[in-house]
């Protein structure tokens, strides 16, 4: 065999050996530019899940937030030889409906990228009562939607119905979202109500407190027009708010002050009868007496 092609060789003249040896030089440097250097790029420099190394996750998510992005947002494509690639990490990241901003991301020896994320925190449940059959306005299915204090909503299916009551229930009229997931709520309401949620968090468990309804102001009131209203978890006890924190009206009551009388309020205790709920007016400045009244009402 090598005969054979030492004599087909010295058969060639020289200029054409000459140009058939450039040529296939050429092609090998081209070959391996544009496909060998790139794969061995990606063999040895692409981001690996095992890699990557992310803030813990908080209780409440239940989605494996990393490998969603890795495989959403294709980062075994990134090369870390890349100097945008830790850009590029984070823009993936933040489009995670868990994740509220990437606080850093940084390469370190062994290909190992670290991400800092804030992820978001869920506040409140919004309900939202879909009628089933149109021609039988008691056929309703009570949805919640978990959104976190901006307002975002998140993914329902990381709660479950336990899930719920850990958290404050707010219930407005025909309140359907205006945005999906990871998008905002769109509801003046429930940001009036947010704010009060986040206001009496630290209160929450303590007192029980449970759900916050958002009706319209019909004496306009106050720069805001609606009115807030708080149960507790067993619905015996009921509080007028008002208007939400920083949208007091003329004469009412700052929150810290409306705070400070609903806490003296719930540690006394009342006298209970079946079907009565026990109600305390915060609207008014001069109201400090609980007035039963019918859970009808």
């Amino acid at each position: 065999m090598r005969s054979i092609i030492a004599h087909v060789v010295q058969h060639i003249p020289g200029g054409a050996l000459l140009f058939a040896v450039g040529t296939l030089v050429v092609l090998g440097y081209f070959g391996w530019y544009y496909y060998g250097a790139d794969h061995l790029d990606q063999a040895f420099y692409s981001l690996r899940l095992e890699k990557l190394v992310v803030t813990p996750q908080p209780a409440w998510i239940k989605s494996p937030v990393a490998e969603e992005v890795y495989q959403n947002g294709r980062l075994d494509r990134i090369s870390l030889l890349d100097p945008r690639a830790t850009a590029a990490v984070a823009r993936a990241f933040e489009t995670h409906h868990w994740v509220k901003t990437t606080s850093r991301v940084s390469k370190s020896i062994g290909n190992r990228v670290t991400v800092d994320l804030i992820y978001r925190r869920p506040a409140a449940m919004v309900s939202y009562e879909e009628h089933i059959n149109e021609s039988d306005p008691n056929d309703v299915k009570l949805f919640f939607y978990p959104i976190d204090e901006e307002g975002t909503v998140l993914p329902g299916a990381d709660f479950s119905r336990e899930d719920v009551w850990n958290y404050f229930m707010i219930f407005a009229r025909d309140a359907s979202p205006a945005g999906t997931i990871g998008m905002p709520y769109g509801d003046v309401r429930i940001t009036e109500a947010l704010r009060l949620c986040e206001f009496l968090q630290p209160q929450r468990d303590t007192f029980q407190l449970q759900e916050i309804t958002v009706q319209h102001d019909n004496l306009a009131s106050g720069a805001s027009p609606w009115i807030l209203t708080i149960s507790t978890r067993d619905r015996t006890r009921q509080i007028i708010w008002g208007h939400a924190p920083r949208a007091e009206g003329t004469g009412e009551l700052p929150a810290e002050e409306k705070l400070r009388r609903m806490v003296a309020w719930l540690k006394q205790p009342l006298p209970t009868s079946p079907g009565e709920v026990h109600r305390i007016d915060l609207l008014s400045p001069t109201s400090t007496a609980t007035t039963p009244v019918s859970r009808r009402q």
